[in-house]
């Protein structure tokens, strides 16, 4: 993109959707859950600090917290509220349930993301504290509002845990915290991506969601996808509403973090510092944390001691999405050159944990001497070394987001090998091959092209 050009309004607006918008298809294609979510938070993020024309450094730390922020909404469950959707009388509590959930996503979201624009701005114990007690606030949604299902967007007879409200409290408890440590010029900015990531949000799930209406209405037609627009339609719209808030704050932005210090070179050496760290990250949080406290909390689930109780409930924050990018943010406050690391390669990882287990869904994924863990060492590993390489070149920002993009589609794409028989276009229409086979995949590829052209442009 232009070095010197002003971006006006419509490219802050259609820019972050269109990234949002493919990241968000790809998150429910390739990666579900808050890892997936992390796709379409780098997208955004990165889009957002192209458009700023901000220094790469502060656009690697950006891309961090869009990961963290907008991951963090994947914690919610949300299948069941769809499925009110299909059915006439319960249509109404369904959309009112994915309008919650989309602006509770993208208050939180919209926070966190635009925290990362004050990284080196705001001291490390403050951005430390307002982590720790955002999770106390979701420690507090659960017990006060989910768990006990006092407004609940699911089916009772088949309950499922919600987490809107742990979320809602979170932000609540961070932007209060904030707005009495940081300074006025920099809450006023965080504040308004919450606001408009809220509106952005609910709009975009609350809408979106009318697909699957739609979609019930007409079940006979070529287009079936469904599910897929509402994910388009929410990517859109929130990302939309998260430029708007970028190119509202555009020139406080521009004027505050464009002279901030580039970081220096890396001399080759510490390439594989920065790799052998990478790989310590991935380690913990693909593979520790799930190995070591996931199967604690579901052990306690079935007891009912007050002391295994309280330590079951501390144990669910701890392998909540919310204490990952906690640990992110903790990475990049010691190892701040990590962060194009956190931003890219673990956000790639999991699409390549997500693909195998597609293929071999048998595989025992704790254990550290299989396939599973050959093939995902050495695909993230190839991204791993292109992070480093392309952080050492101009444009490194731009060819971030072009990595991040093609990695991910090439991802995509590679799943058609698990159900061999979709590439069988015998006795179908092209009707019928363009919008009812491959609809998603056209749409994901011209989308990638479009950014990449966006992006390229000079």
């Amino acid at each position: 993109m232009s070095q010197t050009k002003e971006y006006d309004v419509k490219w802050f607006i259609l820019f972050p959707a269109l990234a949002m918008m493919l990241g968000w298809g790809l998150r429910g294609h390739i990666g579900g859950g808050p890892f997936g979510a992390m796709i379409p938070g780098a997208m955004v993020a990165m889009s957002l600090g192209l458009l700023l024309e901000l220094p790469v450094n502060v656009i690697a730390v950006l891309t961090v917290f869009g990961v963290v922020g907008i991951g963090l909404g994947g914690e919610m469950t949300y299948g069941q509220t769809l499925g009110f959707l299909r059915i006439p009388e319960t249509v109404l509590w369904g959309t009112i349930g994915t309008t919650v959930k989309g602006s509770v996503w993208g208050l939180l979201g919209g926070a966190v993301l635009a925290m990362g624009f004050f990284f080196n701005r705001i001291p490390k114990k403050t951005l430390i504290v307002a982590f720790l007690l955002m999770m106390v606030g979701m420690f507090l949604g659960f017990k006060l509002i989910n768990d006990p299902m006092i407004i609940y967007f699911s089916d009772p007879s088949n309950p499922r845990p919600e987490s809107w409200a742990a979320l809602l409290f979170g932000a609540i408890a961070l932007l209060i915290y904030l707005k009495f440590k940081i300074s006025k010029a920099e809450f006023k900015i965080i504040f308004r991506f919450a606001l408009l990531g809220m509106v952005g949000g609910g709009l975009g799930f609350g809408l979106g969601s009318l697909w699957m209406v739609l979609g019930s209405l007409l079940p006979d037609v070529i287009f079936n996808s469904w599910w897929k627009a509402m994910e388009f339609s929410f990517g859109f719209l929130l990302g939309a509403f998260l430029g708007v808030a970028a190119w509202l704050s555009r020139k406080e932005l521009k004027s505050e973090l464009t002279n901030e210090s580039k970081p220096p070179e890396i001399p080759f050496k510490s390439g594989y510092i920065e790799l052998g760290l990478i790989l310590v990250a991935g380690l913990v949080t693909f593979w520790l944390i799930p190995k070591t406290l996931e199967p604690f909390v579901d052990a306690a689930n079935n007891n009912d001691g007050f002391v295994v109780g309280f330590l079951r409930d501390v144990a669910r924050i701890l392998v909540n999405y919310a204490f990952y990018g906690f640990l992110f943010v903790l990475w990049i406050v010691r190892f701040p050159k990590l962060a194009w690391q956190i931003g890219i390669t673990l956000t790639f990882c999991h699409t390549a944990i997500d693909l195998f287990l597609d293929f071999f869904p048998e595989v025992d994924t704790l254990s550290p001497f299989t396939m599973y863990f050959l093939f995902v060492l050495l695909t993230t590993a190839a991204v791993a070394a292109f992070v480093w390489y392309f952080s050492q070149k101009k444009n490194a920002g731009r060819n971030m987001f072009l990595l991040l993009i093609w990695s991910c589609v090439i991802i995509s794409f590679s799943r058609m090998g698990i159900n061999p028989e979709k590439l069988n276009i015998e006795g179908l229409s092209f009707s019928q091959i363009i919008f009812g086979r491959f609809v998603v995949d056209i749409f994901f590829a011209v989308s990638a092209l479009l950014l990449t052209f966006v992006v390229a442009k000079k």
